[in-house]
């Protein structure tokens, strides 16, 4: 073999492993975070919580720890090894699951998930700006998916993993078995990934300003529509993570290993197919005009938003899953690919606070707001179909068929009136479909 070719092997040896190992941990990073949403039910239960809590515990939370930290991580990831940084925050993120499993009340339990948020704070923008430099252009949108696809295998792994451990020993147990595992990845991360060598970057004293930063984007209207239709996309994409366990258990009277079942198989497994199908297409139609990556994500939902509705609607929880199946996969397909086009639209040493930035619209907006107004709603509307004191006779008696029927009706209609801000974003993808082709220079073909 010769010298060129053994190099060539190692190269891609490599670079298999990278988008490996960063797969696995973006699998932990979602089991960590989407846990709560499996356990959800069974946290109520034992709890006495309000559905505003449990989008507190699986939105806010995060949120919360991410407004605070994601942004200084990133400008930390301009300057330092990312690959450290994305080491430390997974250790810190398995922690504070595990120790999530020995909380005794509401506010020890939301302090420990804003503990776990660290993790959507400083992984994204690091892996993002890692990406950037590993890989060109056009293979960039197709690298992150195929990292991101492991997202869906964490869905899955929590879902049905999470779902039976919650069913046989109960929820405390989940947290504990799904955080360890963490630990071991991040000492792998840090032994065996190299740090990438930024392009065209200068040194870290060229670094810009975080005030250069907002300047850029906010001449950028393409960065800024991306954003915020990610962002109400977002709002119906996590809000359908964190309740539809509970909206299957509710409504169609399954156990929740049963439910993370469904869960694993109409969302996980449609938001693998479609963020990995979504990259790749992206990758192939971003070569022959930027401006797809807005006007596909907005074919895209016009296809899934009415499936997610007559979802919702149906009284046999088949039909719903394979309704939701081809609406998640809808929904979710260039979410991955919209991340990655961002950082085309700043320059080297801006991209990680770019990424942050973009992450931090989507994550506040969908995680944050979109949960707990989910949450509120579900509530009020349970209170209406219950037609008495909702709160005070149900806190304690969630398993009764009155409350049980009225926290259901409360769920599935509070879930159907979220689908509507997915035609903001359709209006917003297509406006981000003309600014690409105006801010992102068209390369010329290359000669045969």
């Amino acid at each position: 073999m010769s010298e060129a070719t053994t190099g060539d092997t190692a190269s891609t040896g490599s670079e298999r492993w990278f988008l490996l190992l960063l797969g696995m941990v973006y699998m932990m990073n979602f089991v960590d975070r989407t846990i709560v949403s499996v356990a959800g039910e069974a946290i109520r239960r034992d709890l006495g919580l309000t559905d505003l809590q449990l989008g507190l515990l699986g939105g806010l939370a995060f949120s919360l720890f991410y407004a605070a930290l994601g942004i200084p991580l990133a400008r930390l990831a301009e300057r330092r090894s990312r690959v450290g940084i994305i080491a430390a925050v997974t250790a810190m993120w398995s922690v504070m699951t595990a120790l999530s499993g020995a909380a005794g009340s509401f506010a020890q339990l939301l302090l420990c998930r804003m503990g776990v948020g660290v993790g959507e704070a400083g992984f994204t923008p690091a892996l993002v700006s890692m990406i950037s430099d590993r890989f060109p252009e056009e293979r960039r949108a197709g690298a992150f998916s195929a990292i991101a696809v492991w997202v869906s295998v964490g869905g899955a792994v929590s879902a049905t993993l999470g779902g039976w451990v919650v069913q046989n020993f109960g929820w405390r147990a989940a947290f504990l078995a799904l955080g360890l595992p963490g630990l071991v990845l991040a000492v792998l991360l840090r032994m065996t990934i190299p740090e990438p060598l930024r392009r065209n970057a200068g040194d870290a004293a060229t670094t810009p300003s975080f005030g250069a930063v907002l300047r850029r984007v906010s001449r950028s209207p393409a960065f800024l529509y991306l954003t915020a239709a990610s962002g109400l996309v977002g709002m119906v994409a996590f809000g359908l993570n964190l309740f539809m366990i509970p909206l299957l258990v509710r409504r169609y009277g399954l156990d929740i290993a049963q439910a993370g079942l469904i869960f694993a198989v109409s969302l996980s497994l449609a938001m693998m197919i479609g963020n990995y199908a979504g990259g790749r297409a992206a990758d192939w139609l971003g070569r022959r005009d930027v401006g797809w990556f807005g006007r596909a994500p907005a074919m895209l939902l016009m296809v899934s938003l009415p499936l997610y509705v007559v979802a919702i609607l149906q009284s046999d929880w088949r039909i719903f899953m394979v309704l939701m199946f081809m609406a998640a996969a809808s929904l979710n397909a260039f979410l991955p690919a919209i991340m990655t086009v961002t950082q085309r639209l700043v320059e080297p040493r801006m991209r990680a606070s770019a990424a942050a930035l973009h992450a931090f619209g989507q994550t506040v907006a969908g995680l944050g707001i979109g949960s707990v107004a989910l949450g509120w709603l579900s509530d009020r509307l349970a209170a209406l179909a219950y037609g008495g004191n909702y709160r005070t006779d149900c806190a304690h008696r969630v398993t009764d068929a009155v409350c049980r029927a009225a926290s259901a009706q409360g769920l599935q209609h509070a879930m159907m009136a979220a689908g509507a801000v997915l035609l903001g974003a359709i209006v917003l993808y297509l406006r981000a479909a003309h600014a690409l082709r105006r801010e992102i220079p068209v390369t010329p073909p290359a000669a045969a």
